[in-house]
């Protein structure tokens, strides 16, 4: 089960991904040509691996790799002629871990072939590969990359709504009663607004994708972290992504204007709230939007049959007031010598 290293930038879909992406329910940040689109004008490049038994799909692994650089640019890293580290994520992504196999595959295989991938990505990226970085692992999943040498360490934790409740209503019932009336009233004035329009649907074709990475970039921009570098989403991401049936978009628009978005990454059991950007009050931004946008998103998981609702990093005590649970995380670095 060698892996087969992909660049998604240059190598066509491999045979069986999106058959196994749809048979293991990943969302569609896992789609290919998705995955190819965050890299355009990126100076973050995706590195993919396929793992098969017999020809049949039964594992990947998503990640970027970066250069090992002060400054931020638009010129991707280059393998071979700088200090690179191996990013083990996927652009937009940050409920999970990004490596996934099939219940098939055991434990003890699981960690032979995420060495194997190790190796794979160092014969690929060279003498500069100088480590590995696994973001957002799950405790359950730790075993499958801990070992001596690396580097564990807790960080901020994703969140997970159990839904339990028939209806809207009866989410909004089981809250606080400070949160639950602030939801109602702020839904209620957002809807009373003349001037205010939201739309929300699946499949968009309404929207301009250059306009939505414009805003998630200043957006992202006051919410950047040293430590974990994010490089910004092109337009062509968004344009992949928003005219897809298994991604929505909940928009609020005055006029003309985009105000605020969020993106929800669509799932019969377990959607996930994805990027949210939105203008500041002082940049002609308004008020409870946010807080508006999770009212929606619920009631369409509720609606739809969803059992969990995913909503991502960050915010956590906001998050635990609208019901939601954390999901502890850790990042764990693997340097170059203890690496495959």
């Amino acid at each position: 089960m060698q892996p087969e290293v992909l660049d998604p930038c240059s190598d066509p879909e491999p045979a069986g991904w999106e058959e196994f992406r749809l048979a293991e329910g990943l969302s569609a940040i896992w789609a290919y040509d998705v995955i190819a689109a965050s890299s355009l004008g990126s100076w973050a490049r995706p590195l993919l691996a396929v793992f098969r038994d017999g020809g049949r799909v039964v594992g990947v692994a998503g990640a970027v790799y970066v250069g090992l650089r002060s400054a931020r640019t638009a010129r991707p890293a280059r393998p071979r002629r700088e200090p690179i580290v191996l990013d083990v994520r996927l652009p937009g992504h940050s409920n999970g871990p990004t490596w996934h196999f099939s219940d098939e595959v055991a434990p003890e295989t699981r960690r032979r072939l995420m060495r194997e991938f190790e190796r794979a990505a160092r014969r690929q990226l060279g003498w500069g590969l100088a480590g590995v970085l696994y973001r957002m692992v799950t405790e359950p999943r730790l075993p499958e990359i801990a070992r001596r040498g690396a580097i564990s360490r807790g960080s901020p934790g994703t969140a997970v709504m159990p839904l339990r409740w028939a209806s809207v209503d009866g989410w909004l019932a089981s809250l606080g009663k400070g949160r639950r009336t602030s939801l109602r009233g702020q839904s209620r004035k957002i809807a009373a607004a003349p001037d205010l329009e939201v739309r929300e649907g699946r499949a968009r074709h309404d929207l301009d994708p250059e306009e939505l990475a414009e805003l998630n970039r200043r957006h992202g921009e006051r919410l950047a972290a040293r430590l974990d570098p994010r490089a910004p989403l092109p337009a062509a991401y968004f344009a992949a992504l928003i005219r897809r049936q298994d991604v929505s978009v909940v928009s609020y628009h005055e006029g003309a204007r985009l105000l605020a978005f969020a993106l929800v990454y669509e799932h019969p059991d377990a959607p996930a709230y994805g990027p949210w950007a939105a203008l500041r009050p002082d940049e002609g931004g308004r008020k409870d939007l946010y807080f508006d946008s999770y009212v929606r998103v619920v009631r369409r998981a509720v609606e739809h049959g969803g059992k969990r609702l995913f909503a991502g990093r960050g915010q956590a005590e906001v998050k635990r007031t609208l019901g939601f649970e954390p999901v502890p995380m850790h990042v764990v670095a693997v340097p170059r010598w203890s690496m495959g």
